[in-house]
């Protein structure tokens, strides 16, 4: 968390901390409601202050990440908590991508890359990777 402090402060309190003293306070007050970062996860949506804390979290038709809580977990506790084995937008269709990610000079920067193109001569194939 001290890595993302950066994005929390302007840019002015990590070059002079001297003249940022006095802004720390005003920093404090206001805090920023709108993340930097998005997540790569869907987020389980937080429980209605109404809902009685034994009863779980009905979802709402309108979200998707609503209707995710359902099918993973609907306990009022995990209210604010990552999905761990959720769906994650990394599919990337592009041609660069796929090369950047299998390609042969990726294959030969690990251990395991390189026994995989050794295998893939070994059986005689024609093309070792993308």
């Amino acid at each position: 968390m001290n890595a993302f402090r950066c994005l929390r402060v302007p840019a002015t309190a990590l070059l002079r901390p001297s003249l940022a003293a006095p802004q720390r306070s005003s920093l404090l007050q206001h805090s920023r409601s709108i993340s930097l970062l998005s997540p790569r996860r869907p987020m389980l949506a937080h429980p209605s202050p109404l809902a009685a804390p034994g009863t779980p979290c009905a979802p709402a038709p309108s979200s998707e990440t609503l209707d995710l809580m359902g099918k993973i977990s609907a306990h009022p506790g995990l209210g604010s908590m990552q999905i761990r084995c959720g769906p994650r937008d990394t599919y990337n269709p592009s041609h660069i991508v796929r090369k950047r990610r299998h390609g042969f000079l990726t294959r030969l920067r690990t251990k395991k890359g390189r026994k995989l193109l050794m295998r893939r001569l070994n059986k005689g194939r024609w093309n070792l990777s993308h």
